[in-house]
């Protein structure tokens, strides 16, 4: 007997790995690689999120924490000790969210460090 569910979002994959090719051929063509190419590096990478996700459900978010995230790194990046109202003007954000920012991304490396420390052991 054949489960609708799965084959509609059997169909809903296929889609999504479409579509998925179909963006990447686009930006790799908008970045000058020529069509053929783009298509066939497109391909792989749909094919390679296949073989990684292929039967599981993945979440894919809208992206505001990717933005956020860069944002975050260049004001980590641009940040020297003691520059926060300097920061926050540049970035439009107040000083206490320059703060937690800074807070946050210390937090971040700092656990990766340890990470990798307890790793090589």
């Amino acid at each position: 007997m054949i489960n609708l569910a799965e084959k509609r979002s059997g169909r809903q994959g296929m889609e999504a790995l479409l579509e998925i090719a179909r963006i990447v051929q686009e930006q790799l063509q908008a970045d000058g690689l020529p069509a053929d190419q783009a298509r066939k590096v497109a391909l792989a990478a749909a094919d390679q999120v296949r073989q990684n996700y292929g039967g599981t459900e993945v979440y894919i978010p809208k992206g505001v924490a990717l933005v956020l995230s860069e944002r975050d790194r260049q004001i980590w990046d641009e940040f020297n000790g003691d520059n926060y109202s300097t920061l926050a003007k540049k970035h439009d954000r107040t000083e206490r969210q320059i703060r937690y920012i800074i807070t946050r991304v210390r937090d971040e490396q700092d656990a990766r460090v340890q990470m990798r420390l307890f790793n090589e052991s």
